[in-house]
């Protein structure tokens, strides 16, 4: 069976796992200030009623399809059976623990009938952790009157889309959550894991915990959101076919990226100096300094309003907005053609300004727990004589690792010839494109060299030509 990953921005998903979320407050720390602001406001009748909805009826709330927006989604849940709706809590739950088990599944009039059956069934599927059977008995006893568990539902969501901020929230992050899926999704690449593409997100691992949700899923939708800090929520369920659940068995999974964590994430993957001196070369001119500026002022911008506000050539500005783009400074989105949009990452700039503040402060940029981590990642694309057996990974982390790696067997004050520079590449690596490695120590500024290309040298060596 063969697993797609996709991105997607999922807006009434979304909304429904930030409600979501405002049960597990108490549990978890780390979520969004709004998550937290909002749980405190709600009586303790509305808190066990999200408790109800969102850990006892979660697959009910799953949409039947496509919603432009969350009332959308409120009228047309209202108009689903309440039979059907019990179906679509029961049957994700059978098909669950029929993974887990090797005998027959109890019937779904059994799981009725027999509140042991469902309490047995719904604790193999939850684990012992998560099991909670006083709430669960208040589920079985609503499965015995469906349209008031379809009132129930609907009133409560209902009551959070009026009564909360969430309307004035989601009008606030979208906009940064579609340039995040957006960006993601040309990220994507097609053969890598869930553990690799997390970790490409975020700078972190996949929680181990989690692994378990996945198995039997077919799809996994990544969907960014504003509100889950560093916590990572799974919603599992099973594509709906217009009359049954016959479709594949599709993954939810809520995560924020870097811009939402706070510094501990900065800490926990110290900059090396090869990446400070590329992230301050990056800014150390005058042209790429004015984009970060006109930036500031604008949420985002055409290209063809950056050039037009500079006043210089396509092909000067697309040079400086393509050296902003690889340093991460700026998030780029393809629209129709040709035409591009640029948008300030502020993720990138403290973690450089955090890398200066440690070092004037007396610390060292590149410490030896971080040399070391550095080396475990490095031997990732390494094959066993030391060659580069892959470029470029995804991670804008690792290209700066294996880059800083290449540049190391470059003499410092020797000039190279270009036909020199591609013999010493192709050397430490074991496939053939010199140039592409090249052109990448150069654009990363690890190398410089003449105009006419024809010269290189490492950064910090001096020469007459240099650019």
């Amino acid at each position: 069976m063969s697993l797609s990953i996709r991105v997607a921005l999922e807006p009434v998903c979304n909304i429904l796992n930030s409600f979501s979320l405002l049960t597990e407050v108490e549990r978890y720390s780390g979520l969004s200030p709004w998550v937290v602001q909002t749980a405190a406001a709600l009586t303790p009748e509305q808190r066990q009623t999200n408790l109800l909805v969102f850990r006892g009826l979660r697959d009910a709330l799953t949409p039947l399809q496509d919603e432009p927006n969350f009332p959308s989604y409120l009228h047309n849940l209202a108009e689903v059976n309440p039979y059907l709706t019990r179906k679509m809590v029961l049957e994700p739950l059978r098909r669950r623990f029929s993974r887990l088990v090797s005998y027959a599944t109890p019937s779904t009039n059994r799981l009725l009938d027999d509140l042991s059956s469902y309490l047995y069934c719904v604790e193999r599927v939850q684990g012992e952790d998560l099991f909670d059977p006083e709430l669960q008995t208040k589920i079985h006893a609503l499965f015995q009157d469906p349209p008031e568990m379809q009132r129930l539902i609907l009133s409560h969501l209902e009551l959070l889309w009026k009564t909360t901020t969430i309307a004035a929230e989601w009008k606030r992050v979208q906009s940064s959550l579609r340039w995040q899926t957006e960006m993601f999704s040309h990220s994507l690449e097609e053969e890598a894991s869930i553990e690799e593409t997390f970790r490409t997100f975020t700078g972190r691992a996949f929680p181990s915990e989690l692994a378990e949700q996945l198995t039997g899923v077919e799809e996994i939708v990544l969907v960014p959101s504003w509100h889950t800090g560093r916590r990572v929520t799974i919603w599992n369920g099973a594509a709906w076919d217009g009359d049954d659940w016959g479709g594949k068995e599709i993954a939810r999974v809520f995560f924020s990226e870097p811009p939402n964590y706070d510094v501990a994430l900065l800490n926990a993957t110290p900059v090396g100096r090869g990446e400070l001196r590329a992230r301050l070369d990056a800014l150390a001119d005058e042209t790429r300094l004015r984009i970060i500026e006109l930036l500031t002022q604008r949420s985002e911008m055409h290209a063809q309003d950056i050039i037009a506000a500079l006043d210089l050539s396509q092909s000067s500005v697309s040079r400086h907005l393509k050296q902003l783009v690889s340093m991460g400074y700026l998030y780029e989105r393809r629209g129709e053609g040709a035409n591009k949009t640029y948008r300030l990452s502020s993720f990138y700039f403290a973690r450089a300004a955090r890398a200066v503040e440690r070092l004037i402060s007396g610390e060292d940029v590149q410490t030896k727990p971080a040399e070391e981590t550095e080396s475990r990642e490095l031997r990732r694309f390494l094959d066993r004589s030391g060659k580069l057996t892959l470029w470029p990974p995804a991670k804008q982390r690792d290209k700066l690792i294996i880059l800083e790696y290449l540049a190391s067997f470059f003499e410092k004050g020797r000039v190279y010839h270009e036909k020199e520079v591609n013999e010493l590449l192709l050397q430490h690596s074991t496939f053939k494109d010199s140039a592409a490695l090249r052109r990448a120590l150069h654009e990363y500024r690890f190398m410089s060299r003449t105009r006419d290309g024809s010269q290189y040298w490492l950064i910090d060596a001096e020469s007459p030509e240099a650019e």
